[in-house]
């Protein structure tokens, strides 16, 4: 799951709430890290890996620039440890390391995110976000319409290169041991 500072508590194995920011900052453009992390549910504790990437300059400043668009909108104000944070793209996971590599769950992130961009054109660019039909009949037929016009503007946008949500791609270099 794609995690923000704030929505999902992370606790790292000593040291309380894991100080997730310190640690992306130990970052360079295109290494992929992890740390342990729990998330604890009440008494409930669930451990996992927190796995990073970097962002590369062109998408850290795209992705401030939402940030600051988004908080214009809403009224708020942002803080610098959220635009600090724009600079990469995290996740948690409970999938062990035995089974994916940090690396492979970053790539696993590309066509999940590919799949986000779908539905928000979906429902935003489509329409597809609420039916304006009663019956079943034009219901069904405003589905249908709506769909057809997605796969065509689906199979225009398939020429195009899947977009990263960092940037670029990945490339691992060994780690030292700690």
């Amino acid at each position: 799951m794609r995690v923000s500072l704030h929505r999902l508590p992370l606790c790292g194995a000593s040291e309380g709430k894991l100080p997730v920011l310190s640690r992306l900052r130990t970052l360079r453009v295109g290494e992929v890290r992890e740390w342990p992390a729990w998330v604890h549910f009440g008494p409930q504790v669930c451990a996992g890996r927190l796995v990073a990437v970097k962002r590369g300059r062109q998408a850290t400043r795209a992705a401030q620039r939402r940030l600051r668009r988004k908080a214009r909108r809403k009224q708020v104000t942002l803080s610098p440890a959220a635009l600090g944070a724009a600079a990469y793209v995290f996740v948690w996971t409970s999938v062990p390391a035995e089974v994916l590599t940090a690396k492979e769950i970053m790539e696993l992130c590309r066509p999940r995110w590919q799949i986000e961009l779908a539905f928000k054109r979906l429902k935003s660019l489509m329409g597809l976000g609420h039916l304006p039909k009663w019956s079943d009949a034009s219901c069904r037929a405003w589905i249908h319409g709506k769909l057809f016009i997605a796969l065509l503007a689906e199979r225009l946008l398939a020429a195009a290169e899947a977009v990263s949500p960092w940037g670029y791609r990945l490339v691992t270099r060994p780690q030292p041991l700690a």
